[in-house]
């Protein structure tokens, strides 16, 4: 037969040809679901992506695009916020200062302030002190050069005090780095020709960046010649157009005080003999100038003036009492109770530091928790623990509950809550001597050769 005798193939085939390899394309690209009772009887599901780790974000801080690092120190920002990677810090320690500086000194404005704030997390959580004391000679030269560039943002001067804060191994690398602030902020003592006028914002953070600084500093081992014009200085911001300025100002003076080394920070010192005589002329010419900015606060109903007007009096109140009235703080069901002012800062300092992400440090970060003299896992309320100094291995502990209002109870109900209260200590106490005598009879059954 001739191919010319061929059947040709209708037309109703081709079409089913045609529908045939449309369907194959597209069943093509799907997992066959298996028949029940196989061993793999179920359809592939596909898996949502990781979230990216730190390996990933530190290789991105190696591009040339600028916009990729940027995006990459925000994301490490974001991962330190909520958890604090000791381990993994610890190991590329380097990788992570150096390409920070590369960012501070070849990025746009964007990437030199993210920079800044991954290198003082760094500084925050970093623990082996070689590595802090690194970060502390490496950056301070760059921070120090970058003051006197004149483009300095708050970020720099909190980055600068954080690392002199955790960074610094003596008292006079601490003061070497108060020194870099108080310059910046009153170049007047130096001499310095270039002296400009910072804005009310920048000139906030460098008072309380060196104030955090203070906070570490005993006050006998503050140099005797470095801070002579500090009171001066600091009195005469309470005449400042800026109520905020004016607020850290009053801080200041306060700080000063609570380190017991005011003859340090003023130049008249001498002039007023005694050191109770010097506390009293300073307290009554803060009080004059203190009263006359509280009035003015209170007369203005906007909510940033109701929190000044809370810092002033308390401010008011420490110099009429010589006493700091504290504050607490409660994390993971915990109080954190601080009873002095130069706690109060650095609580302050850190949390504006940190932002949300300041109770998870406290709660994971030993080094805050030392600082703070803060245990997140101490338990309350353990009752009274019944021992006995003839064994000293023998010990029971338990709770007790806390005793409910004696007014609210009748006389039945108190003599109830007595009975009850016995009832617990007796069953403990019982409990203890069956321990030492178990104790003691396997001691009598032991052999000693």
């Amino acid at each position: 037969m001739s191919r010319r005798d061929k059947a040709r193939p209708s037309s109703s085939g081709k079409r089913s040809q045609k529908s045939n390899d449309i369907l194959l394309r597209r069943w093509a690209g799907r997992k066959p679901v298996l028949a029940a009772g196989d061993d793999e009887s179920y359809e592939e599901v596909p898996r949502p992506s990781q979230p990216k780790r730190l390996c990933h974000y530190l290789e991105v801080l190696y591009e040339k695009r600028g916009s990729n690092r940027e995006e990459a120190l925000a994301s490490i920002i974001e991962v330190l916020t909520c958890r604090l990677e000791n381990d993994y810090l610890e190991e590329n320690f380097a990788s992570f200062l150096y390409r920070g500086l590369n960012s501070l000194k070849i990025g746009s404005s964007k990437e030199k302030q993210l920079s800044l704030h991954v290198i003082g997390l760094l500084a925050i959580i970093i623990c082996c002190e070689d590595k802090l004391s690194e970060v502390y000679r490496v950056l301070l030269p760059v921070l120090s050069e970058s003051l006197k560039s004149g483009t300095t943002t708050s970020k720099m001067l909190n980055c600068l005090a954080i690392v002199g804060f955790f960074g610094s191994t003596n008292s006079e690398e601490t003061e070497g780095a108060m020194q870099i602030i108080w310059k910046f902020i009153h170049p007047e003592s130096v001499n310095d020709v270039n002296t400009k006028k910072h804005s009310p914002e920048v000139l906030v953070a460098a008072i309380y960046s060196w104030l955090f600084l203070l906070t570490s500093m005993e006050g006998w081992r503050l140099s005797h010649n470095s801070w002579n014009g500090a009171v001066c200085y600091f009195s005469n911001l309470l005449e400042h157009g800026d109520k905020l300025v004016r607020v850290a100002a009053c801080e200041a003076l306060v700080l000063i005080f609570e380190t017991g080394s005011l003859d340090k920070f003023w130049k008249e010192a001498k002039d007023h003999g005694s050191y109770s005589h010097m506390q009293q002329s300073l307290r009554e010419n803060v009080l004059k100038k203190l009263k006359c900015f509280y009035w003015d606060t209170r007369s203005e109903n906007i909510p940033r003036s109701e929190n000044i007007t809370k810092k002033v009096c308390e401010v008011v109140n420490y110099f009429e009492s010589f006493q700091c009235l504290g504050t607490s703080l409660t994390i993971n069901g915990k109080d954190l109770k601080l009873s002095s002012w130069y706690q109060m800062i650095q609580l302050q300092f850190l949390k504006n530091f940190l932002n949300d992400g300041f109770k998870i440090h406290m709660k994971e970060n030993e080094k805050l928790q030392h600082l703070f003299e803060f245990n997140p896992r101490r338990i309350k309320n353990l009752g009274p623990e019944l021992y006995v100094s003839t064994t000293d291995k023998i010990t029971v502990r338990f709770f007790l509950p806390e005793e409910r209002n004696a007014e609210t109870l009748t006389k039945e109900n108190k003599k109830k809550e007595r009975v009850w209260r016995n009832s617990l200590l007796e069953k403990a106490r019982t409990q203890l001597m069956s321990k030492h005598r178990r104790m003691s009879e396997e001691m009598n059954c032991c052999d000693y050769d």
